[in-house]
């Protein structure tokens, strides 16, 4: 793997990836996991407390720090005081054996701001990170089948499927997309 800067920064024509400030975006990531319609379609599919939030944040920033990489914080690039939307970037997907060794790519953002792409945009520079600085050969994103908007970004990087697997605690099953860092002639985006 290529060596990595602390915490990088990624820009997009509208966004900015950025290193958690836990201080500052505890209380946005908690409101963002409080609501039913964005956790619908995220395991345990109930809304997180404030304390399942706050060690959901810690468990991001020591992905970072026992990996080089990561998710990132999310905010609008060009809307001065714009704050935080939401995140987006990418994990290895612990909470599902049957498919590892794997990254993820993810994302996560407040309804307000759902609609507008701002989730492929931010999911396509995590994933342009993780091909030409990580050197990853594939990335893969895990998505509930009734959760058409996540399956849309997936479409949209060009991510095809893979087969089927149960979510180890819930039992629900799940979508496994995959991307090859060399996807070939057949499976441009």
């Amino acid at each position: 793997m290529a060596s990595v800067p602390r915490d990088p920064i990624l820009e997009t024509e509208r966004l900015l990836l950025r290193a958690w400030r836990p201080a500052e975006d505890l209380d946005a990531l908690a409101a963002l996991n409080a609501d039913p319609r964005v956790m619908r379609f995220v395991a345990p599919n109930r809304p997180l407390s404030r304390a399942e939030t706050a060690a959901q944040l810690e468990r991001f920033v020591a992905h970072w720090d026992e990996h080089g990489f990561g998710l990132w914080a999310v905010v609008p690039r060009l809307e001065p005081g714009g704050g935080w939307i939401g995140f987006a970037g990418l994990a290895i997907p612990s909470f599902l054996p049957a498919i590892l060794p794997a990254v993820e790519v993810g994302w996560r953002l407040a309804p307000a701001f759902w609609g507008r792409g701002f989730a492929t945009e931010a999911a396509r520079a995590s994933v342009a990170f993780g091909f030409e600085r990580l050197e990853l050969r594939s990335v893969v994103s895990v998505i509930e089948p009734g959760n058409d908007r996540s399956l849309r970004v997936a479409q949209k990087l060009g991510m095809r499927r893979a087969p089927d697997r149960l979510h180890p605690i819930t039992g629900r099953r799940l979508r496994v997309m995959e991307l090859p860092a060399d996807p070939g002639p057949d499976r441009s985006a």
